[in-house]
């Protein structure tokens, strides 16, 4: 997944209070986790206990130390975000950040649990009374449509909803949201484009039928064992026609949820209310605070002491999507106050280095850029252990379909492998096809991924070969950045949290070469441009799989198969942790969204 937003119109000043000033770093020698990747300090015996514990004691306390049992309704949650929201419209969202937000505003045929651990992996019905009945081997799926589901205006949520929204995400202007539909459901004879085109099927999508105003049924053009779960995605949302703006709609979206927007700034986010949205519908959100204000700050230093200060607005905020500032990470698990006031967790996710096929063609090569890689420095510039474990799969150990296996054996030794580097890149030269010494490498244009960049600047110095840092804008790095086939770049700082708990959100997304759009699109997520026709036959074979333990042998066969191509270098697994304000409760870290849930918080 990844991240857009409205470009917003009138520019009003930040409702927050100012970052107070920042402290010092602590002295050389402190133990630094946090941040987006993780670095590979030491740390003092007991620090990992005292924060568990803390976090398991403080979480749910109120300030007299007793325990809120039941979740206090009203206030502002003040949301704090590293850059703005690049898309709301639905069909759009595909990022983790705008999937979050988004959950507020726009409801799906299913959605997960909004609960901590284990079971928020677990589809139920949203907008759908189940999870989906399938047929004829899982290639038909059938929703009903819950009773009594309404959009901002009263009007009821119906099936027509559903099937135009869908719909949407078939034209040529929506190429950078999720591409679950046109990979699932059955093609029309002739291709279709979308509900704007003129001399269009009149008929619309067929794949998306309609038997009643509250009965829908999809027809897959292949057996998919998990599609309950791909409709979780807001791509596969409803959108009335009647108020379909276009593109003014990504900044404005009907919503169907429990918040609409009251205003959005370049600044904010205001959202309120939907007085026709109740709870007797919608099991899965707590919607407690009356407003949800998201504020976007790209100074993480500055919001992390804001945090743990509290004062004023601070004290009812939450930072989402970027961990707590290096610095701060050993006052924030020493302290038990501030420890049980952090949300951290395990994300699902990896953070990776994706290698790009086109402009480097040659596996020995890629395999040299991958043994040359000083994955411990790299974390540690990141904040440490805090930020994730080393990573050799693509497929995290969360998952079932996780396989175990190190082909590069930087788990054994996370400094690299130069010398093995060195000779992978003689024997290219000797073949004639030598690699090239100069690599261009492109990331998004923050603090801490800057400074990650620099250890691998120096991790390639080591070999010879020289970086060409070409930095991209935070806001638009995925959709518009590395989101074209044709950007030039040979490696690219990546990061991936499934979109549901299955292989099957990993590998195709990323590695199945059919779905590469044309040069100059946006969106695409197959960042290496890797196209294996064997690849791609494996991923049918396990698509079709309607065994799930065999599916999940299959998933990490593929996985193993790919890392052997050498088209991305995982680092980490990534971890999660992010400081929240003295009154936010029931803050935990979704593995939908890598995040703490916005669904479930609420204001003591």
């Amino acid at each position: 997944m990844q991240l857009p937003h409205p470009k917003p119109s009138a520019t009003v000043p930040p409702v927050l209070p100012a970052p107070v000033r920042a402290r010092t770093d602590p002295p050389p020698g402190t133990p630094f986790p946090a941040g987006r990747p993780p670095t590979g300090g030491t740390t003092r015996p007991g620090i990992g206990f005292v924060l568990v514990a803390a976090l398991a004691l403080g979480a749910c306390q109120d300030d007299g130390g007793g325990r809120e049992l039941v979740p206090h309704d009203g206030g502002t949650l003040h949301v704090v975000i590293g850059g703005a929201l690049a898309h709301l419209d639905p069909q759009r969202v595909y990022a983790v950040t705008e999937a979050n937000v988004s959950r507020l505003l726009t409801r799906t045929l299913t959605t997960f649990r909004s609960v901590p651990g284990a079971a928020a992996s677990e589809v139920v019905g949203d907008l759908a009374t189940d999870a989906g009945r399938p047929s004829e081997r899982n290639q038909v799926w059938d929703f009903t449509l819950k009773d009594d589901v309404r959009w901002e205006d009263g009007t009821p949520v119906t099936c027509a909803d559903v099937k135009y929204g869908i719909q949407r995400s078939f034209a040529p202007q929506f190429d950078d949201g999720a591409k679950y539909p046109g990979q699932y459901l059955q093609p029309n004879p002739k291709p279709y484009t979308g509900p704007f085109t003129t001399g269009g099927d009149s008929a619309g999508l067929r794949s998306v039928e309609c038997l009643t105003s509250q009965s829908i049924r999809f027809h897959l053009k292949q057996p998919v064992g998990d599609f309950g779960y791909a409709v979780a995605l807001s791509v596969f949302a409803p959108v009335p026609a009647t108020k379909d703006t276009g593109e003014a709609y990504d900044r404005r979206p009907y919503s169907n949820g429990p918040y609409k927007i009251e205003s959005a700034t370049a600044q904010e986010l205001v959202l309120t209310r939907n007085p026709f949205w109740h709870r007797g519908t919608d099991t899965v959100r707590g919607a407690h605070p009356d407003r949800v204000v998201v504020t976007w700050r790209n100074d993480t230093t500055a919001v992390t002491a804001s945090l743990i200060d509290s004062d004023g607005a601070w004290a009812d905020t939450i930072a989402i999507d970027r961990d707590a500032a290096p610095n701060f990470v050993q006052q924030i698990i020493n302290d038990p106050v501030l420890a049980g006031r952090a949300v951290i967790g395990s994300t699902g996710g990896v953070r990776y280095f994706a290698l790009n096929t086109r402009t480097l063609p040659d596996l020995a090569c890629r395999q040299a850029l991958t043994y040359a890689l000083n994955k411990r420095r790299l974390r540690a510039s990141l904040g440490g252990f805090v930020v994730g474990e080393f990573a050799t799969t693509m497929l995290a150990p969360q998952l079932k379909s996780h396989r175990a296996f190190d082909l590069y054996g930087s788990a054994a030794n996370p400094d690299g492998d130069p010398e093995r580097a060195l000779r992978l890149l003689q024997q290219a030269a000797a073949t004639g096809r030598p690699c090239p010494a100069r690599i261009r490498l492109a990331y998004p244009n923050s603090s801490d991924v800057a400074r990650a960049i620099s250890t691998v600047v120096e991790s390639y110095q080591r070999i010879g070969v020289e970086v060409v840092r070409r930095p991209y804008p935070s806001q638009s790095y995925y959709s518009t950045g590395i989101g074209d086939p044709a950007n030039g770049n040979d490696m690219m700082w990546a990061g991936w949290v499934p979109d549901w708990p299955n292989g099957s959100a990993v590998i195709p997304p990323q590695f199945d070469g059919r779905n590469l759009p044309r040069d100059g699109s946006t969106g695409n997520t197959d960042y290496a441009n890797f196209n294996d026709p064997r690849i791609n036959a494996m991923i049918d074979e396990a698509l079709a799989e309607s065994n799930l333990e065999r599916q999940y042998r299959l998933w990490g066969a593929l996985d193993e198969a790919i890392q052997a191509q050498a088209v991305s270098i995982p680092v980490f697994y990534i971890k999660a942790l992010r400081m929240a304000g003295a009154n936010v409760r029931n803050g935990f870290i979704h593995p939908q969204f890598g995040q703490p849930d916005l669904c479930a918080l609420y204001l003591s």
